[in-house]
């Protein structure tokens, strides 16, 4: 059986909020608007949480990894 890779993310702080990468590929953008978190992805609104730790899950979620 093959064994799973682990896949690394990189969180980089942006005028707006951050951008959350995997390698070169932007996963996803959450940023911060009236107290909450929008995470967006290829420039969808994805969702909205209310705290930054959730809104990375979401983000992580939508690239379609294990958490």
């Amino acid at each position: 059986m093959p064994k799973k890779k682990d896949t690394e993310i990189e969180i980089i702080d942006t005028e707006k909020g951050v951008q959350v990468k995997s390698g070169k590929k932007i996963i996803a953008e959450i940023n911060e608007e009236n107290g909450s978190f929008v995470v967006l992805t290829s420039g969808k609104e994805l969702a909205v949480t209310p705290d930054f730790p959730n809104a990375l899950e979401e983000a992580i979620k939508a690239y379609n990894l294990g958490v």
